[in-house]
């Protein structure tokens, strides 16, 4: 149908314009088993709410902006934050928000140099993915525009943000191989280049510290240089039984060298991942690891930008979604030693 108005949907519902109106605008005055009818019925018909006309009288743009430090797009492993921008976008469809993606370089951060969307004034709000330079977001902050943090957070700052419960998954993880009968166990990850990675670190801490297991400084192993790119492995003399890593891409690398020097995953040594992105590399989808509700962190997400656009709160909030571990072939009971 072309050129579909408010009046055809009502008429086709048997409702008045009014009604119409209120449902595709959001306001209140209509239930919500109407506002959903109204809706669907204009998507079947084709209607297209005239965004700028909204925009114009509430005084927004209906426009935000999505910002990725590039270092997490460079390879196959950061499909997860192109997955989380999927859902943040599928989700501010919802509210007739469009959304504008840029990517941040380790120049750009270490220039002060703003993303071009930030400086048009066409955004409402801004989502930062990944974890940026401090320094940096706090230039961003200066901006004044209203923002949320996801998949990091900064305890410095009054800002809104959406994470994982690492801390309680690689906890749990950890728990896992120790319930298996291994008491070896290295942390695989460099945990000062991330939030993330700490996080990951003090839940394995936590769980070698309730179970009575002596932690070794020799079995935390870097994974990555100050570039955050991932560096050769430097496994220890008086090799583990068990491996726990911050990310999936680092597990499947380890468990390649790992084969490579002769040891069998997991009959002689096991390994584990976080993220259950299967895609990332071939042996990824036989990899014991934690599974990240992306689309529920993406829907948290939203939700909180929407509450500080709307002035419906003025405290600040970190939300954790909880994840779960998912068992694969990669991990298996503690070998017995002769």
């Amino acid at each position: 149908m072309a050129n579909v108005t408010m009046r055809d949907i009502a008429e086709k519902l048997g409702v008045s314009i009014v009604s119409v109106s209120k449902a595709l605008t959001g306001k209140e005055g209509v239930s919500e088993e109407l506002r959903e009818k109204v809706k669907k019925e204009a998507d079947r018909l084709g209607y297209r709410y005239n965004l700028g006309a909204k925009g114009l009288k509430e005084g927004r743009n209906y426009n935000v902006g999505v910002i990725i430090l590039s270092y997490y797009t460079d390879d196959t492993s950061n499909a997860f934050y192109m997955k989380m921008y999927q859902c943040v976008a599928k989700c501010l469809t919802n509210y007739d928000y469009a959304t504008m993606l840029e990517l941040v370089d380790t120049r750009m951060q270490e220039m002060m140099i703003l993303p071009q969307i930030v400086g048009d004034n066409r955004l409402d709000g801004l989502i930062l993915m990944g974890e940026l330079d401090e320094t940096y977001l706090k230039r961003l902050k200066q901006m004044n525009i209203p923002m949320i943090y996801m998949d990091f957070y900064d305890l410095s700052m009054e800002t809104d943000s959406v994470s994982m419960d690492n801390i309680s998954a690689e906890y749990k993880m950890t728990e896992y191989l120790i319930e298996l009968g291994h008491k070896k166990i290295a942390y695989v990850g460099s945990i000062n280049a991330t939030t993330s990675i700490m996080d990951r670190y003090l839940g394995y801490r936590r769980a070698l510290h309730h179970y009575n297991i002596l932690y070794r400084e020799d079995y935390l192993i870097e994974d990555r240089g100050e570039d955050r790119l991932f560096k050769e492995l430097a496994l220890p003399e008086d090799m583990p039984t068990a491996f726990v890593c911050n990310n999936d891409e680092i597990a499947c690398i380890l468990i390649e060298k790992l084969e490579k020097m002769g040891y069998s995953v997991p009959e002689d040594i096991s390994v584990t991942g976080f993220d259950n992105y299967p895609f990332i590399r071939r042996n990824a989808s036989g990899l014991t690891t934690v599974d990240v509700d992306i689309a529920m962190m993406a829907s948290e997400g939203v939700e909180l930008l929407l509450e500080r656009l709307n002035d419906k709160r003025e405290t600040f909030v970190r939300r954790v979604v909880s994840g779960h571990i998912v068992i694969r072939k990669s991990t298996g009971k503690a070998a017995t030693e002769p």
